[in-house]
This record gives C-alpha cells, sequence and structure tokens, in this order.
C-alpha cells in the first residue's frame, strides 16, 4: 500500500477520528474535567492512530474499532454524557463534543476501513 493510500479514504477518516477524540480528551483535561495526570483514553487512541497510520497490515484497523468502541462505552458508563450539555462549562462542553464526535467517526470509519482491507487481494495489502 503507497503512502498516498494509507492517507486516503476511510484509514485516514480512523485516524482523523481518533485524533479528534484524543484533542477532546485533551481539551477536557484542561478544562478542569476529573481525571488521571495521563488518561488512558488519550494513550490509547493515540496509540491506535499511530498503528492505523503508520502500518500496512489490513488488520490495524481493528484495533481503532476496538479501541473507539471501548471509548464510547466508557463514554456512556461513565456518566460522561453530561458534558453534552455542560453550559456552566464551555471547555466541558466543547471537549466532550469532540471526543464523541471523533470517536464515533473512528467507529464507524474503523469498520470500513477493516472490510475495504480484507476485500483485496493478499498481495495489495500486506
Amino acid at each position: 500500500m503507497s503512502s498516498t493510500n494509507r492517507w486516503s479514504g476511510a484509514r485516514g477518516t480512523t485516524v482523523i477520528g481518533l485524533v479528534a477524540g484524543a484533542v477532546g480528551i485533551l481539551v477536557l483535561r484542561f478544562s478542569g474535567a476529573a481525571m488521571p495526570s495521563v488518561p488512558p483514553g488519550l494513550v490509547l487512541l493515540v496509540a491506535a492512530a499511530a498503528l492505523v497510520a503508520f502500518s500496512t497490515r489490513r488488520w490495524a484497523p481493528i484495533v481503532a474499532v476496538l479501541v473507539a468502541l471501548s471509548e464510547i462505552l466508557g463514554y456512556v458508563l461513565s456518566g460522561s454524557t453530561y458534558g453534552l450539555f455542560a453550559v456552566d462549562s464551555i471547555g466541558i462542553l466543547i471537549g466532550t463534543w469532540v471526543r464523541g464526535i471523533g470517536i464515533v467517526l473512528a467507529f464507524a470509519a474503523g469498520i470500513a476501513a477493516t472490510v475495504v482491507g480484507y476485500r483485496r487481494t493478499p498481495s495489495e495489502a500486506h
């Protein structure tokens, strides 16, 4: 897979979604949201984005899907959805929306990238 193909289509969109989710977490962190010094979600999103961006393996987007799914579940189960309407803190409002949109985008695009990767012949996709 050439470097131009690696960054286009569903794989590129997956990377954008993962990075947006990470940026959302950073915005939340600097807006005063309660979280660890180094949020695990941030580490996972950045690592998954790097894997999808720099690996030519067809299974790489599956990692992104699993990380995005874990973020979505953590997002909903932790009660972070409060931040979607938190008008008392604009930073938390923006961070929550950026994180949410990013991880949903990464999840959907990761599924598409996985399907595309496995539809190619083995000689086309490492």
